[in-house]
């Protein structure tokens, strides 16, 4: 007589496990992912300070060789002649704006041979994404393409500028032994991309503070920032005039908007781009 085995019985998941199971995973997942997103924001942050510190070296070399500053022009043709020479070619515009918008996302403009003769820095840097900052998204539409646009840093338009928005009143660097704190005056500056176009960043120095050209954000309110001395760090705006609302693929009116002589944000400014002039 065969002796049968006892059956034996598997049992599953409730409905109530699996509900419990996914509620512990969906805990875990909330709170891993903002520990995620504040490392990818770190990482991208860490990026940038070596972005700008890799073009400030490559200021310095400049100056080395040429024994002058890199030339800052604000033409629409800078460092593209004799004429208009500058650490940066080309001009960047966005959807609402007239103009050739293939300069947006030309990187030649960076680091091409052909703008060497003209100040560009290309030769020192040969990396054209040193002067993008990853969260830096915007884009421009060319024959109905949006393409991402290639440069957000800018200079400082008194390290050896040649502009309309240049105080006499103030110091126009054209060597660096000319900086009396190198420590305490910016080079590069992350700008917004409603602000950007050429590579001369102009900040008013009058005592009634007018914003020109507009910071960037991109870093949880702050913007990475060269100096002359070489160090990079990043600077936290305060005021809300500094971070005004962004209307993508819409450009800033270009006209300076006056501020109160409270503003925080353009004290620093104007401490840390220029001295005043000895009379």
């Amino acid at each position: 007589m065969k002796r049968r085995c006892p059956r034996v019985w598997r049992r599953g998941f409730t409905l109530v496990e699996l509900l419990v199971v996914v509620g512990i995973m969906a805990l875990l997942a909330a709170l891993v992912m903002p520990a995620l997103g504040a490392a990818k924001r770190r990482a991208a942050t860490v990026r940038c300070l070596n972005n700008l510190r890799q073009l400030q070296v490559a200021w310095q070399m400049y100056e080395v060789d040429h024994h002058e500053l890199p030339p800052n022009n604000d033409q629409p043709g800078a460092g593209q002649s004799a004429e208009h020479p500058s650490w940066v070619a080309g001009w960047l515009r966005l959807d609402n704006e007239q103009g050739d918008k293939r300069q947006s996302v030309d990187t030649e403009l960076l680091v091409g041979a052909k703008y060497r003769p003209f100040g560009s820095l290309g030769p020192y840097t040969r990396n054209p994404q040193l002067y993008k900052c990853a969260h830096d998204r915007s884009t421009v539409r060319i024959d109905g393409v949006d393409l991402p646009r290639t440069r957000t840093v800018a200079m400082n338009a008194y390290m050896n500028g040649s502009g309309v928005w240049q105080d006499t009143n103030y110091v126009t660097f054209r060597r660096s032994a000319q900086i009396p704190n190198p420590a305490g005056m910016w080079v590069f500056i992350e700008e917004r991309e409603d602000s950007i176009n050429d590579g001369y960043f102009a900040v008013a120095m009058a005592a009634r503070y007018a914003i020109i050209d507009t910071p960037a954000q991109y870093h949880e309110g702050a913007a990475v920032v060269s100096f002359a001395d070489g160090h990079v760090d990043k600077k936290k705006w305060q005021e809300a005039t500094t971070q005004p609302p962004l209307r993508p693929g819409v450009h800033l009116s270009g006209v300076p908007f006056y501020t109160p002589p409270t503003d925080r944000d353009m004290r620093w400014l104007v401490e840390h781009t220029s001295v005043p002039a000895r009379p």
